[in-house]
């Protein structure tokens, strides 16, 4: 059978920025979480570099396979590249921990925003899709 959307580039990439997003906002989270823990560290990726990667590496097979006709491809890493010197915080408190609460929610806020942009791109590829279909369904 035919996979629609295997060859769509656009949703390809919107559901692996989704699926980057998600992973972020578990740090972010994470962080949230140990706000008042002694010796915590921040955890982060950065997010656009992420992406970047995922989409670069296209190109190449995923190691991932589909057991459904139906499946979305995954991306072929689940490994996150690791964090740059810009996206750790600049300020440590006495017991180690270096969550900064507004830090957290302003990434917190980018990273939902980047979220809900993916999800509309994906929504209108997707509704492109159904209206082709719809329309061969009529012919």
């Amino acid at each position: 059978m035919f996979d629609i959307t295997s060859g769509n580039k656009m949703i390809q990439t919107m559901d692996q920025a989704l699926t980057l997003a998600s992973k972020r906002q578990a740090f972010i989270a994470s962080n949230l979480a140990n706000l008042d823990t002694p010796g915590y560290r921040t955890k982060d990726f950065s997010f656009e570099g992420a992406l970047k990667s995922a989409v670069e590496g296209q190109k190449s097979p995923t190691s991932m396979v589909a057991t459904h006709p139906m499946h979305l491809q995954g991306s072929g890493s689940s490994s996150l590249p690791p964090s740059t010197d810009a996206l750790k915080p600049n300020a440590e408190r006495n017991d180690g921990n270096d969550v900064n609460l507004d830090r957290e929610n302003m990434l917190l806020s980018r990273t939902q925003g980047a979220y809900q942009n993916a999800s509309t791109f994906m929504q209108v590829e997707l509704r492109k899709l159904y209206l082709l279909i719809r329309e061969a369904g009529t012919r």
